[in-house]
């Protein structure tokens, strides 16, 4: 359920040491009407995906794969395989300094929690893939 802040007043109001925190209401039942939605579609999509990102459910990681045909391929069916599901994905050759048969590609995958995100990094790791992981939690696997 989405409130917007004026909207959950009511709740506020029987919490611990507030105005309508009495005796006379203790243990019983009580309704407390929830009202507003009036939050920003964008602002509740950043809200949702910071929420993810701190529960390692999505993460964000550049890997250096060849720039022949087949190097992207390779990479998303790994992904698909460890059952990374691509949020967004971006491939950048002007900017890398190495070599130019290589190419950046910066992922963006929903994961179920820290421990796939460890697995993921693992296996990517395993199959020779360059990493720059975001994750700070996850940099020294």
């Amino acid at each position: 359920m989405v409130v917007e802040g004026g909207g959950a007043a009511g709740l506020a109001a029987l919490l611990p040491g507030a105005k309508l925190d009495r005796s006379e209401l203790k243990g019983k039942n009580i309704v407390i009407p929830l009202c507003g939605g009036n939050i920003d579609t964008t602002v509740l999509g950043r809200v949702l995906d910071r929420g993810l990102s701190a529960d390692n459910r999505l993460c964000n990681f550049v890997a250096t794969v060849s720039d022949r045909p087949g190097g992207i391929a390779r990479l998303t069916a790994l992904l698909s395989e460890e059952g990374a599901s691509i949020k967004d994905i971006y491939h950048e050759r002007a900017w890398l300094h190495s070599n130019v048969d290589h190419v950046n590609v910066k992922c963006v995958v929903e994961l179920q929690g820290k421990d796939h995100a460890k697995r993921l990094k693992k296996s990517l790791k395993a199959k020779g893939y360059p990493l720059s992981w975001q994750q700070e939690d996850l940099c020294e696997t």
